[in-house]
């Protein structure tokens, strides 16, 4: 097979370069043939996976975080390519990948990418822009993309919770007016943070979204609605065991498209980068990529 490599070298710690050339060892071994490209920029990711379309290969390998995870699905969407693609995590978080079970060892990814299942997934979409896993506004969402580089290389996940442990304050929690039109829910609501998710696992948390399915052709909006810091804090205490959802103040719903505006600049983060503000309408797309398992 053609195998073609997508690497982020800026994501993950020097382990992670020692398990990509193990495992591109592996695969020429066994009479495969392998290329590689390197992402140095914003969007390089995107541009690859179209050459790697273009190329016609078989098998695309990403090996870096969410980011560039989502770069190289926002590339095989736009020209609508079916090649099947493997996630090989290396960021910090790494949620859809850790809630797929892609976090495996060198043999267990090299058998993936050459002999593992082939499952079609659902992406979101929003904008032009595609995402494997959340779109995000309000309180802590921005955390990813305001957590610097040098932290995250140095404190791993850790770098997140110390970034986020220093916006708990109250006047870090003024609530939005979000209008959110969609067939199941429309109407305007004071909130401090709302999720459209297309997995479980957000910022870490595995059951952020605890009824999300990759394969189910909806969305998973979550709305943290207005309340008393005290009490968000104990919601928030909730959320890894997926209990959250059960508050009154948390609004929870599936939905095939939505929108979501403010009367305020309100920022949007998709797969953890920037991506502009509100408004936003989110759709999904059945059965966007091949992923292999």
């Amino acid at each position: 097979m053609r195998i073609r490599f997508i690497v982020n070298p800026k994501s993950g710690r020097e382990a992670s370069e020692g398990k990509i050339s193990n495992i591109i060892k592996y695969l020429f071994e066994d009479g495969h043939e392998v290329s590689v490209r390197y992402t140095k920029k914003a969007h390089d990711a995107t541009d690859f996976a179209i050459e790697a379309t273009k190329d016609k290969v078989d098998r695309l390998v990403v090996s870096g975080g969410d980011g560039t995870a989502n770069e190289t699905v926002c590339g095989l969407l736009k020209c609508n390519s079916e090649i099947p693609l493997t996630i090989v995590p290396a960021g910090t978080t790494n949620d859809f990948a850790n809630y797929m079970g892609l976090v495996k060892n060198e043999w267990d990814t090299y058998k993936m990418i050459v002999d593992g299942n082939i499952e079609k997934i659902d992406c979101g979409k929003v904008s032009d822009r595609y995402f494997l896993n959340v779109g995000a506004v309000g309180a802590f969402t921005d955390v990813a993309h305001n957590t610097s580089t040098e932290l995250k290389t140095t404190f791993g996940r850790a770098a997140y919770v110390m970034k986020a442990v220093s916006e708990i304050k109250p006047e870090n929690f003024m609530p939005m007016n979000l209008k959110i039109e969609s067939e199941e829910v429309s109407g305007v609501y004071k909130s401090f943070v709302a999720l459209i998710t297309n997995s479980k696992s957000v910022g870490g948390f595995p059951k952020m979204a605890p009824l999300a399915s990759v394969t189910d052709g909806y969305l998973d909006v979550i709305v943290f609605k207005e309340m008393p810091f005290t009490e968000l804090l104990a919601v928030f205490l909730k959320v890894k065991a997926g209990e959250h959802v059960k508050h009154p103040n948390v609004m929870y719903f599936k939905t095939k498209k939505i929108t979501i505006s403010c009367d305020e600049d309100v920022e949007l983060d998709v797969d953890g980068e920037y991506f502009g503000n509100l408004p936003a309408t989110f759709e999904i797309v059945e059965k966007g990529i091949n992923l292999c398992v």
